[in-house]
């Protein structure tokens, strides 16, 4: 399968979406932070068109940490093509960072309606709809987005471990006990370099060394 599209929502994309397992989508694009080459290159010629106006909303988010800014212009995106997935994914991000998470969660959910998988971003708009929802106090719709997610089961470690938290906050032990092991195992797996990849940065050895925090209290 082969997909088309620009120089910057590629960069876009992959700032957000991080195939292998134990790394999680970020809400964010950040290759353009504290970077000013970067900033100038993001910053596109006046065209009137969908890619512009995400060009141009990446960069009020990224280069001038504007996501008001941001919002208006992948909303711009958007009435062009109400049918495109990328701009509400990225009005979603600008959202969820403006902490409105009503609207990151109807854009998100928008995505998922849509589910054309043609640019992927079905996933991570399941993933950033679960933490909308979190945010919301709304645990069992993040939940539920979370398993949607895992499926028969994930190489993503941040997955179990978010549903694991819910599951703890909510008084499910055993369902927490369950996804902190599954979380675990494949935490020391990442480390060990059994994915591939060989030992990863110390991140993944502190969220190692919390999730077993978890498990000794939640076993005492």
């Amino acid at each position: 399968m082969k997909f088309t599209f620009s120089k910057s929502s590629v960069l876009a994309y992959a700032s957000s979406i991080v195939l292998l397992g134990v790394s999680m989508p970020m809400f964010t694009p950040i290759f353009a932070l504290g970077n000013p080459e970067s900033c100038r290159a993001l910053k596109p010629p006046y065209i009137y068109s969908v890619a512009y106006f995400i060009s141009m909303g990446h960069y009020h988010q990224e280069c001038e940490n504007n996501p008001l800014a941001a919002v208006s212009s992948f909303t711009q995106a958007i009435q062009l093509n109400p049918q495109a997935e990328e701009p509400y994914y990225h009005r979603a991000n600008a959202y969820y960072e403006l902490r409105n998470y009503q609207a990151a969660v109807a854009d998100y959910t928008q995505i998922i309606s849509q589910n054309t998988g043609k640019f992927g971003f079905s996933s991570a708009a399941y993933w950033n709809r679960a933490r909308a929802y979190e945010q919301l106090g709304e645990k069992q719709k993040a939940i539920s987005d979370l398993t949607r997610l895992i499926g028969d089961s994930s190489l993503n470690a941040d997955e179990y471990l978010l549903r694991g938290k819910l599951y703890k906050n909510l008084g499910n032990k055993e369902s927490a006990i369950a996804d902190y092991k599954i979380a675990e195992k494949l935490l020391q797996q990442s480390l060990n370099g059994d994915f591939g990849t060989g030992p990863i940065d110390a991140e993944n050895a502190k969220k190692l060394d919390k999730v077993r925090n978890e498990l000794s209290q939640l076993h005492s």
